[in-house]
């Protein structure tokens, strides 16, 4: 006798074995808050992917766990990179960097800040509106949930 409903449930089992295996899992999550403006809103949504560290790219939207909360955030600093601000600006190892996106422009300085070889440097679009590594330091590489894209 045929069953129809457990070669179905065979198949959705075989997908999600070959998902965690290739570590091709991702979730959803919605931006709250505004530290993401002008480019991203409250309620907006997001797919996010676990991906290896080594494939994000700065500039790339990331998830971030910090004391239980997922915080979406920009990836700017990569390991064993000084990061700074001042004047409304970035530098990266001393260079000015090239922001292709939209930010509302920092009105606080930082001093160089020195990543290690798992530590990150995350900032929101909103630089003065925003909870990030601005305030909270660099995060480790485990704190960093996945690569997020709008939906």
């Amino acid at each position: 006798m045929d069953k129809p409903w457990l070669r179905l449930l065979i198949a959705v089992a075989v997908v999600a074995i070959m998902q965690i295996s290739c570590g091709q899992q991702s979730t959803r999550v919605s931006q709250t808050g505004y530290s993401m403006e002008p480019n991203f809103h409250d309620g907006d949504i997001f797919r996010v992917e676990t991906i290896p560290l080594a494939d994000l790219q700065r500039g790339d939207l990331i998830v971030v766990e910090h004391d239980g909360n997922l915080l979406l955030k920009r990836l700017i600093g990569l390991p064993n990179e000084t990061v700074a601000i001042r004047d409304g600006i970035v530098y990266i190892n001393g260079s000015a960097l090239d922001e292709p996106y939209d930010v509302v422009p920092a009105t606080y300085t930082m001093d160089d800040v020195q990543l290690d070889n798992d530590s990150y440097f995350i900032l929101g679009d909103n630089r003065p509106d925003s909870i990030d590594s601005h305030q909270l330091g660099p995060i480790k590489g485990n704190a960093i949930k996945g690569k997020a894209t709008p939906e």
